[in-house]
């Protein structure tokens, strides 16, 4: 350590020895933080004044992470945790509310019902279960013997307030459906909406035919449409902060620590008979897979396995932070040819084709498929993979795909072929028609805990210190480290930058602006935050909208002039043929569409155009209707319109239960949601954190 740090280091120690010294006492005498620690344990909130205990939310949390325990195997992490923190919460407070009203509903539970949902004719089916014999009836000495056994007490109490608690559930939810039943008819509605049928023909004009530069947009315009829309830019409360970031990705010295481990094991992963019990002695993150699989169904990590003689392991290799250790076991013939191929996907217009005949010029010329597919190919997920889509059969592409790929030798390139969305180049890799039997020892790559992990902990928490005392961009620019700036939303635990993060949300609630955090753990990362702003939630001004309010405006410009522009070419035409011959078009058809679908065969979702296909009169040209994505004209050539009439017994006993289930659905979400709008929701988890000790940077 230099002779600054250690000044540096001794002087953060004397500073805090300084504090606890002198002014540590004085400072919690003054904010009473003495009366707190005596007081105990404090709420997490209140729902109408009655409290939410620091105790039930925690065994709410405990049960949840008990559940992921049994789930997975494991323990949940810090942002799992997180999650299940506002779960807890969110379930929290709408019980309370739920009870509540309940109680205001007279909703109760008598001791004859909770009698009866025990030693009843028809007892409850937790009962049942616990005491019912072979035969399926209930034994009804033993349910007796367990209610009268003084050292089941404590038991019956636990199980008698469950199933009163269960029961007034069941009663308020029998109000509610009781409310909310499904009408005759509602039920031929849905049935005239699910069977009605209409086939149609229509010429489409899209609206990007209008350019953005034919449409002129006035300060006037802006303003008056977002005076009249502010229902459209309304924002949450909206943190914006700084921050400095140390990666916990491992290093490179991790990356060759977990190769070189992997290493040392390779002449005993060839000598094995037990390839399963190797695999489990030395933590491999790949379970042992005892069967066959043809060539498409080895996975892209695997493919290595190809290049393997039997009983031959592969050098140590990385494909997606986990290192990789193959062994070909055994193999067969396969019932086909497979054929293993990477891809580039490109756009279809011209300057696509010339792209392509570029790109496959220059695999020729010697540059590497994967690179140029990486940074070319459209098709996101190969891309990423170098364009790889390991071995696929005839059936998997597309007749003209196909040919191209089977019929080209290993190494070439060929291309580029149409497909539906887009123009393809592939290069073939490999052929075989083996079916293979393998394992595979991997370890993933981490971040050792002491050499990367706590050193980058230790620098956290040193820049932390000192942004406190000489500034936050001041002490990230003398240690070197790099300022970043971001926005983070309520309710929305997707950070720009820095990914899901739902423990870096919960912090912010606790800072004020001008406040610099602690340091925060997450999986992928140490943060320190330094609040920049945070802003309430409302309205967001219009310079900060103006251009979101400027692209509104001019689209429903451009929906105007060009329905006024079809409007006049009807003017001057007889049938939908004249309209399509004398704009150049074609006409489309959409046969059989139904009344209750959303899209239109060829234009997409488009449900205005499906409601006039079952309004317009039949047989005649409509006038231009504005769609989602154009302006359409339109002849209804048949319609077949449902008769309620017709519906036979099982069909509306299917329909009702489906719109009684939606009906209850919807009602429940939204009945909760009014619920808590009115209640006195008071969240006091923000000072119980902060309440909890905290520990000098070390």
């Amino acid at each position: 350590m230099g002779l600054m740090q250690k000044l540096r280091a001794s002087t953060k120690y004397m500073i805090w020895l300084l504090i606890i010294s002198f002014g540590l006492l004085w400072v919690l005498a003054d904010t009473q933080v003495f009366d707190a620690m005596m007081a105990g344990s404090r709420n997490m909130g209140e729902v109408n004044r009655e409290p939410i205990s620091y105790a039930e939310f925690n065994q709410r949390i405990s049960l949840y992470t008990e559940q992921h325990r049994e789930q997975t195997g494991a323990s949940p992490d810090s942002e799992i945790r997180a999650q299940y923190e506002q779960m807890a919460w969110d379930q929290l407070v709408v019980d309370k509310i739920l009870e509540q009203r309940m109680q205001d509903m007279g909703i109760t539970v008598s001791d004859a019902e909770l009698v009866d949902m025990v030693t009843g004719e028809n007892p409850d089916p937790f009962i049942r279960q616990q005491f019912t014999r072979e035969d399926g009836t209930i034994d009804r000495v033993a349910l007796q013997n367990a209610i009268e056994s003084p050292e089941n007490r404590e038991v019956w109490i636990m199980i008698e307030q469950q199933l009163r608690e269960q029961r007034r559930q069941q009663k308020l939810n029998q109000y509610l459906e009781a409310s909310l039943r499904v009408s005759d008819f509602e039920i031929n509605q849905a049935y005239k909406r699910q069977v009605s049928r209409a086939g149609f023909r229509y010429v489409r004009f899209p609206y990007s035919e209008i350019s953005r530069d034919e449409v002129e947009v006035t300060d006037a315009d802006i303003r008056s449409y977002y005076n009249n829309n502010e229902h459209r830019f309304q924002r949450d409360k909206t943190w914006r902060f700084s921050y400095v970031s140390f990666s916990i990705a491992p290093t490179a010295e991790d990356t060759a620590r977990t190769l070189n481990q992997l290493a040392e094991l390779r002449d005993d992963f060839r000598e094995s008979d037990d390839e399963e019990q190797f695999l489990a002695n030395n933590f491999s993150e790949t379970g042992y897979f005892d069967d066959f699989l043809n060539p498409s169904e080895v996975r892209r990590e695997h493919l290595r396995v190809y290049e393997l003689d039997l009983d031959e392991v592969s050098e140590p290799y990385i494909v997606n932070n986990r290192a990789h250790m193959v062994k070909l076991l055994e193999e067969r013939p396969s019932d086909e040819t497979y054929v293993r191929a990477r891809q580039i996907r490109v756009s279809r217009d011209d300057d696509g084709w010339q792209l392509a005949e570029e790109l496959i010029n220059r695999v020729r010329e010697g540059e590497s498929f994967e690179q140029l597919a990486r940074s070319y190919s459209g098709h996101r997920e190969s891309a990423e993979e170098g364009g790889e889509l390991g071995y696929i059969s005839r059936d998997d592409r597309p007749a003209a795909i196909a040919n191209a790929i089977f019929s080209a030798a290993p190494g070439s390139v060929t291309g580029p072929v149409e497909g539906e969305d887009g123009l393809y180049i592939f290069q073939v890799v490999d052929r075989t028609n083996r079916d293979v039997r393998f394992a595979d020892m991997s370890r993933d790559i981490e971040a050792d805990p002491f050499d990367t992990v706590q050193r980058l902990a230790n620098d956290a928490e040193d820049f932390q210190f000192f942004a406190e005392s000489e500034g936050f961009r001041e002490e990230a620019e003398r240690s070197g480290y790099s300022v970043e700036e971001a926005t983070a939303t309520e309710g929305s635990p997707l950070i720009p930058g820095l990914g899901q993060s739902r423990i870096l949300l919960n912090e912010l609630r606790t800072l004020s602006k001008g406040d610099i955090s602690d340091v925060i753990e997450t999986e992928e990362r140490f943060v320190v935050m330094k609040v920049d702003d945070v802003i309430p939630a409302g309205t967001r001004p219009l310079d900060e909208v103006r251009s979101q309010v400027e692209n509104l405006v001019r689209e429903k410009r451009r929906e105007e002039l060009l329905t006024q522009r079809v409007s006049e070419m009807l003017a001057n035409v007889q049938s939908l043929e004249q309209l399509a011959e004398s704009s150049g078009r074609n006409i489309q058809e959409a046969e059989r569409v139904r009344l209750n679908a959303s899209t239109v065969p060829g234009a997409g979702r488009e449900p205005k155009i499906i409601g006039a296909a079952f309004s317009l009169p039949e047989g005649e040209i409509s006038p231009a209707i504005s769609g989602n994505n154009g302006v359409f004209v339109m002849v209804v050539d048949e319609r077949e319109m449902a008769d309620p009439a017709e519906i036979t017994s099982t069909q509306r006993r299917e329909i009702r239960d489906r719109l009684q289930q939606q009906k209850n659905s919807a009602f429940s979400n939204v009945w909760v949601d009014r619920l808590k709008a009115g209640a006195d929701i008071r969240d006091f988890r923000t000072q119980q954190q902060m309440m909890q000790p905290q520990q000098p940077p070390m």
